[in-house]
């Protein structure tokens, strides 16, 4: 019997979820709240984490973070409704050991956390080709630009439409750090003004570090 811990928002999803995974055997937590999924998970000691990508309150990206601060030792598999490959790829460099569709089969969800149980990544083949593209053009973007990982989640978050005090609280840093990760990248992409951010997010998209 596992010990899994599910943190997603959506509690349709969580409910099916929970279900399909205790009818596997597997002992399940869940947390519709990431914040609060922090405060508890290292009392659990999960084998295992699943966190949904887009969360309002704290990103997957950010928990991951957040559970590589904490010393989290538990592999954690990202889910997602959206193939937004770049979001993916951030997901395995900050530490992911898979990311399942959220429009998997149960018999393709089983297989694909018996795979990381057995110490494999799993990412779709399908989606891996697209996240090595992703990977090549972002690192040559990267160093072309000279942007740290930490400006390439700021810009991320820019495009959603996120102010620095919501920024903050999804990198888990201070709005002071995120201003100072702000100017940085405004002056590596060459912007200023009023309209700093949405120069930005344009010049990003145009140069192939987000995606439209």
């Amino acid at each position: 019997m596992n010990k899994i811990v599910i943190i997603d928002d959506h509690q349709l999803f969580l409910y099916g979820l929970k279900l399909t995974l205790e009818n596997e055997g597997n002992l399940v937590t869940t947390f519709d709240s990431p914040l609060k999924a922090l405060t508890e998970i290292k009392d659990i000691n999960p084998d295992l984490i699943l966190i949904d990508l887009y969360m309002s309150e704290m990103s997957g990206i950010a928990m991951l973070e957040a559970l590589m601060k904490a010393k989290m030792a538990s592999p954690v598999v990202v889910l997602s409704a959206s193939e937004c490959y770049s979001d993916v790829y951030h997901a395995l460099q900050n530490g992911a050991m898979g990311f399942i569709p959220k429009s998997y089969s149960p018999q393709e969800l089983i297989y694909a956390l018996d795979r990381v149980f057995a110490g494999d990544l799993f990412v779709p083949e399908d989606i891996m080709v697209e996240i090595e593209s992703v990977a090549q053009l972002e690192e040559k973007s990267k160093q072309d630009y000279h942007l740290s990982d930490r400006q390439i989640q700021i810009l991320r978050l820019l495009q959603d439409g996120k102010k620095n005090r919501e920024i903050a609280d999804a990198l888990c840093i201070s709005q002071d750090t995120v201003k100072f990760h702000q100017k940085g990248l405004y002056l590596a992409l060459d912007v200023s003004g009023a309209s700093s951010r949405l120069q930005a997010v344009e010049k990003a998209i145009s140069i192939g570090l987000l995606k439209a």
